[in-house]
C-alpha cells in the first residue's frame, strides 16, 4: 500500500449515519421540481444531475414527504451511509481503491458518494456491521503500521547518532 494512503487511512474515522437512506433515480424532466424541494432535505443528502437522470440520496423519512408527486424511475431503500472522515486532497491516488478492495474481500457491495473533501459509502443496511468492522480493521492496521514505521525510524536515527 502506498505510504501516503496508509497514513490517510490511519487518520480516518469511520462514521456510520444512524438513519436509513433511500436512493432514487428520476428522469431529467424532474430536475426543476427536485431543485424546488431541495430545502426540505437535511444532511445526509446528495442531489446529482446527469444528462440521463437525476439522482437523490436522502433519509427515507424525508423522501416520504418531499418526494411525493415526483415521477420516479427507480427507488432503492434500506441504505446507510458510512463517512470516511478524513480530509482528502484532490491529488490523492489509491485511497478509495484500498477501501473498496477491502469491502469487496468481505463481500460488501458499495456505492460511493464523494464530496469535495470526503468520501461517503452507501451500504445496504444488512451489510453495515460487516462494512464497519472491515473498515475499522483496515484503519487499525494502518495505525499500527504507521506506529511501527515511526518506531523503526527512531531506532535508525538513534543508531545513526551513535555512529557519529
Amino acid at each position: 500500500m502506498d505510504p501516503k494512503v496508509a497514513e490517510l487511512l490511519a487518520h480516518t474515522r469511520v462514521v456510520v449515519e444512524p438513519e436509513r437512506l433511500v436512493w432514487v433515480s428520476l428522469p431529467p424532466s424532474e430536475a426543476g421540481a427536485v431543485q424546488r424541494r431541495a430545502d426540505r432535505f437535511h444532511a445526509p443528502f446528495c442531489l446529482s444531475f446527469a444528462p440521463h437522470e437525476v439522482s437523490v440520496v436522502c433519509r427515507e423519512v424525508e423522501w416520504g414527504h418531499a418526494g411525493r408527486g415526483l415521477r420516479v424511475r427507480a427507488l432503492q431503500g434500506g441504505y446507510r451511509m458510512i463517512t470516511l472522515d478524513v480530509e482528502l486532497r484532490m491529488d490523492v491516488v489509491g485511497y478509495l481503491r484500498v477501501v473498496t478492495d477491502r469491502l469487496a474481500r468481505e463481500g460488501v457491495p458499495v456505492s460511493v458518494v464523494s464530496t469535495f473533501h470526503r468520501d461517503h459509502l452507501l451500504v445496504r443496511d444488512e451489510d453495515v456491521d460487516r462494512a464497519r468492522a472491515a473498515l475499522e480493521s483496515l484503519v487499525a492496521e494502518c495505525r499500527a503500521g504507521i506506529g511501527e514505521s515511526a518506531a523503526g525510524l527512531e531506532r535508525a536515527e538513534t543508531e545513526d547518532a551513535r555512529d557519529l
